[in-house]
């Protein structure tokens, strides 16, 4: 770029975009991992504490989503700084924080919203591993 050509919108613009993105998709893994417990009436403490996991699930959700969809987006932006095409960098970089996010996503439904070992009160309609009977069966639970 050109000392004397100014950039067409600020620098910071592509960060606050991914952080907002980054923060709804966490939003919606914790949504879609509490809708599968509460399909299959998982048995939770009826008092937790501060310090219990379910408190502050949906809080640390999307913190950890919105900066791991920040740096999902960063870095590829970084280390294809030298390619010559902008439609190329946005195509990769785009194509990690997707990938990023939905892994996480799916990462996050196996492990909380499915959780083994816990109890529910359906009377046989989700199984031991509470997954629920709306959840493809392509897709890792």
């Amino acid at each position: 770029m050109n000392s004397m050509e100014r950039r067409a919108e600020p620098p910071w613009t592509a960060g606050c975009l991914t952080l907002l993105i980054g923060g709804a998709a966490g939003y919606g893994a914790y949504r879609l991992s509490s809708a599968a417990r509460h399909a299959c009436a998982v048995i939770r403490r009826e008092h937790p504490s501060v310090f219990d996991l379910w408190t502050w699930e949906a809080p640390l959700t999307v913190i950890v989503m919105a900066f791991a969809g920040l740096a999902a987006w960063g870095i590829p932006q970084a280390l294809t700084r030298r390619v010559r095409s902008d439609r190329a960098r946005l195509l990769i970089s785009g194509a990690v924080f997707v990938a990023v996010l939905v892994v996480l996503t799916l990462l996050h439904f196996a492990w909380l919203g499915t959780p083994l070992g816990v109890g529910n009160d359906t009377n046989g309609t989700c199984g031991p591993d509470n997954v629920p009977s709306w959840w493809p069966r392509l897709l890792p639970a």
